[in-house]
């Protein structure tokens, strides 16, 4: 809705608990953090596909997570090794994300990677909107002790081609759209 904004969620965050905090972090957890960066930055060489994906995702017919940490850096975002290399037309995505709430659910992913050149850093962060029907795209879940029900997921990427209209925001503007998320 137009006039949805961050007091509405809180108070549809608030009343969903009310159920179980479990069930609110397996509905709400991925929903909360992959969307915002579809909506807030949009996907400007697909507008079709960033309509279609809030659509589902709100409607409850599809989930959606978010996939920044690595075993390797945990949350240090600026060194996330997770790489997507330009093809021209589309990128070759290649590395392992971890810890990712509600990615064993997820039919959509919000994924930052490294586009940038070698040690460019948060100078060279992209987000990209990746489906799980993609062809490379593995996930499993892990075992972990607490909110089972949250979908904790390691995820592969293995030479998943995505094409460069599923970039979210900006080329290379990744690192401050995660930030701006962090701040959600």
């Amino acid at each position: 809705p137009a006039d949805y904004d961050n007091f509405h969620e809180l108070i549809f965050i608030d009343e969903t608990t009310r159920v179980s905090g479990g069930i609110s972090w397996a509905v709400l957890g991925g929903l909360s953090i992959g969307l915002p960066p579809v909506l807030n930055f949009g996907i400007p060489g697909d507008r079709a596909l960033q309509e279609r994906v809030a659509r589902e995702v709100l409607s409850g017919e599809k989930v959606i997570c978010l996939c920044i940490t690595e075993a390797g850096a945990g949350s240090d975002v600026a060194g996330l090794q997770c790489r997507a290399d330009d093809m021209g037309d589309h990128f070759i995505v290649n590395g392992d994300k971890k810890w990712i709430t509600n990615g064993i659910y997820a039919d959509y992913f919000t994924v930052i990677v490294q586009t940038g050149a070698p040690g460019s850093r948060q100078k060279g962060l992209s987000m990209l909107l990746m489906e799980k029907s993609m062809p490379g795209i593995q996930t499993r879940k892990m075992e972990c002790t607490g909110m089972w029900c949250s979908g904790t997921t390691f995820i592969t990427f293995d030479n998943v081609k995505v094409p460069k209209t599923n970039i979210i925001g900006k080329l290379n503007g990744g690192f401050m759209q995660v930030m701006y998320n962090f701040n959600h």
